[in-house]
């Protein structure tokens, strides 16, 4: 499992896959390669249980590689009370064969 900080930004509340990016500074990309974590089929689970289809992406920007978390399929709203600045911890892991992103709210 690893996690990391997240502040939610306008592009997580706004854009259709609203995107969590996995920070380097934060997480070593090697860990989640040894994860083996599904990029086809992942579940975000948010703090109040709603759960919603995702997958993790990996590309390559001017900076290097990098990871993250997208949502997919019709079922892509979040739910209304993620506000802008919230901070969260963000959880990744995998149980079998599965893939899952927990959001939590952090003091």
């Amino acid at each position: 499992m690893v996690f990391f900080r997240f502040s939610v930004n306008q592009s997580f509340l706004s854009e259709s896959s609203h995107p969590i990016t996995v920070p380097k500074s934060q997480v070593d990309y090697k860990t989640v390669d040894n994860l083996r974590l599904d990029r086809k089929n992942l579940t975000l689970i948010c703090p109040r249980g709603e759960r919603i289809q995702g997958h993790l992406y990996a590309g390559t920007a001017g900076y290097g590689p990098y990871f993250q978390i997208r949502l997919l399929g019709e079922n892509r709203r979040l739910p209304s009370y993620f506000k802008l600045s919230d901070k969260l911890i963000v959880l990744l892991f995998r149980v079998g064969t599965k893939s899952y992103a927990t959001l939590e709210y952090r003091e």
